[in-house]
């Protein structure tokens, strides 16, 4: 297990983004939490939402006046593996754990257990089910654990949910994006709902500089001139990657110069992704308005930003998902949106309002091909996504959110 070094940031920043009772809201907590330690563990320092959410949520942590750090364990290829097909499960695919499983899983766990060693803290947020079993080989003494779960557990797949759920009596509070992602008879009696948050002023969600935007858009081959849909998410099979190419194969006979962008970062907890990519690649052909890139491409954070700036439409079309940050991503940056209707795209969503909730590859077509005809539309769906984020969805309510379950507790 190493800790993870972050970017100082100060919450002076943000104040011309959030309201004056919001910014009260923060001092007085900060007051009564002062020197309050708490460390945050994942899998892995980069790629995919929690990363992200954590290279900005500790820095502000510790810039309110807590004491906050970041550790993440350390694992072989094999156990990545392993808990990807975990999540997977969680979120309901069939599957079997089978003995050398669960010793591989404890076994990494006790070796990351083993190089513990940063001391006493307050409040121990785990995050996700690669390091849930921690609290049984490591002492934490007096701290209050949170299990931090991202994904939508309610369905999950029994064998893996009931060896998980062993590991979770050690916890005096569960969070999840919606209460009702906990599953029925989880071992945490305590349960509460905090939804994830972007950061507007990272190099994702910022506004670009004219020569920023440009470079940008040489790196994603597109022609401006021409209309964009986009997907940023990981290569994974809850994102439907392929539905997408099937979307815009439908789109393209009415709209014969479009675009198709398909982002992922690929992340060092998710060895699935290759081969998803893989896959992607073929079924995508010799087709060159669909763009398949990741960070192996040198497409990053600033690289999205522009993507999501300049696409008419961006999609979300997840079979099951835990958030999707992307759709607070692109509204905030005033596209509109459509997305699968699952899990916690119906929090930033609002039909027919700020964008369309989808449930088949017809009904994604057909909302696209209506906010590609209609700018006005699309520019009030914009508007109404920005609002909704700025109110509900950035990092300053996810720490007011953290605060006040730690006062909690």
């Amino acid at each position: 297990m190493k800790k993870v070094e972050t970017v100082k940031k100060s919450l002076r920043d943000y104040e011309a983004l959030i309201s004056a009772e919001k910014i009260e809201e923060i001092e007085s907590l900060s007051r009564e939490l002062k020197g309050a330690r708490v460390l945050h563990i994942n899998a892995t320092a980069y790629g995919g939402g929690v990363a992200e959410i954590l290279h900005t949520l500790v820095p502000l942590m510790n810039d309110a006046g807590l004491v906050a750090d970041w550790a993440v364990i350390e694992a072989p290829g094999e156990f990545f593996e392993l808990t990807k097909r975990m999540h997977n499960a969680l979120q309901g695919k069939d599957d079997k754990m089978n003995k050398e499983d669960k010793e591989l899983f404890l076994r990494v766990t006790r070796e990351n257990a083993q190089r513990y060693s940063f001391g006493a803290y307050d409040y121990v947020i785990i995050h996700d089910p690669q390091p849930v079993g921690l609290p049984e080989f490591v002492d934490f003494g007096e701290a209050r654990l949170v299990w931090r779960c991202h994904i939508d557990t309610s369905s999950p797949n029994m064998d893996f949910w009931s060896f998980l759920n062993n590991h979770l009596g050690y916890y005096d509070a569960g969070v999840f994006t919606l209460r009702d992602y906990a599953k029925d008879g989880i071992s945490i009696n305590n349960i509460v709902e905090i939804p994830p948050s972007i950061d507007p002023l990272s190099n994702k969600n910022r506004a670009l500089r004219d020569d920023e935007l440009k470079l940008a858009m040489k790196k994603l081959r597109v022609d401006v001139g021409r209309p964009i849909i986009s997907q940023v998410s990981r290569f994974d099979p809850w994102k439907d990657p392929m539905g997408v190419v099937d979307v815009y194969r439908v789109l393209k006979e009415e709209f014969k110069g479009l675009q198709l962008l398909m982002i992922g970062a690929m992340a060092s907890d998710d060895p699935e992704g290759w081969e998803i990519y893989d896959d992607l690649l073929r079924y995508a052909g010799t087709d060159y308005d669909i763009k398949v890139l990741s960070n192996f491409h040198g497409v990053a954070e600033i690289e999205v930003n522009a993507a999501q700036r300049i696409s008419n439409v961006v999609l979300q079309k997840s079979i099951r998902e835990g958030f999707a940050l992307t759709m607070s991503e692109a509204m905030w940056k005033k596209t509109p949106v459509i997305g699968g209707n699952v899990g916690g795209i119906p929090l930033q969503v609002k039909h027919g309002v700020n964008g369309y909730l989808v449930n088949s590859i017809e009904e994604t077509a057909e909302y696209t091909a209506k906010l590609l005809r209609d700018k006005e539309l699309a520019r009030e769906f914009g508007e109404k996504g920005h609002e909704i984020v700025k109110e509900h969805f950035l990092v300053t309510r996810h720490l007011v959110d953290y605060m006040r379950l730690f006062k909690s507790l």
